[in-house]
């Protein structure tokens, strides 16, 4: 179990910043013996590994300079994507109950807190221990507490909780990674929006 300190308070305008994404979550409640989250062994699971192992290598890539990409390092990543896939994929057909691996989750997020949805029903005060994968392949670890809890029932998404949640615990180098994604992120929407606007204009 990792040991977060407490986050340095930041009078930064940075902290306020908060963007829609899409990332790897894990989560568990604090003082449960295992995460609750598992995958069974069928093809939902050989796609959800495929998309886990996959993505990191794929988001690497895409932000690399061309030059980068097509170097000779590309079909030694992939090779080890191949085999870390099967690997995986072979330890779900040999396990009974599934493995557990952080899915893929639509958050909202900001240097103070993190926004999801999932299936499970949290209450307010719960705490969490929480995994983030940050691309290409980052992951930061932080303790939150619920601060909000909310059925959501649009028809996508019936059955599901939205989830508030602030830090409570988070290693500085951790906060400074998120802030550096969160600003990075924003950035490139931003570029992409101007583009856009330059093209039709």
């Amino acid at each position: 179990m990792y040991e977060p300190k407490k986050a340095a308070v930041v009078d930064d305008r940075r902290e306020w910043l908060r963007i829609d994404d899409c990332l790897f979550l894990e989560y568990q409640l604090v003082g449960e013996m295992s995460c609750p989250v598992s995958i069974p062994g069928d093809r939902a699971a050989e796609e959800m590994i495929a998309t886990f192992i996959r993505k990191p290598t794929e988001d690497l890539l895409a932000a690399a300079h061309s030059h980068d990409a097509e170097s000779m390092l590309v079909p030694w990543l992939k090779k080890i994507d191949w085999v870390l896939e099967s690997i995986l994929q072979r330890l779900v057909r040999v396990s009974k109950e599934g493995i557990s691996l952080p899915t893929r989750t639509d958050v909202n997020i900001s240097g103070g807190g993190i926004s999801f949805a999932i299936p499970r029903r949290f209450q307010e005060k719960d705490q969490l221990d929480l995994r983030v994968i940050l691309p290409p392949f980052t992951p930061i670890q932080a303790r939150v507490e619920i601060t909000r809890v909310t059925a959501l029932e649009s028809e996508r998404e019936t059955g599901d909780w939205y989830t508030a949640t602030r830090f409570m615990q988070i290693t500085q180098d951790d906060h400074e990674c998120l802030i550096r994604h969160i600003l990075h992120v924003q950035a490139e929407r931003l570029r992409a929006r101007h583009a856009m606007q330059d093209v039709a204009e």
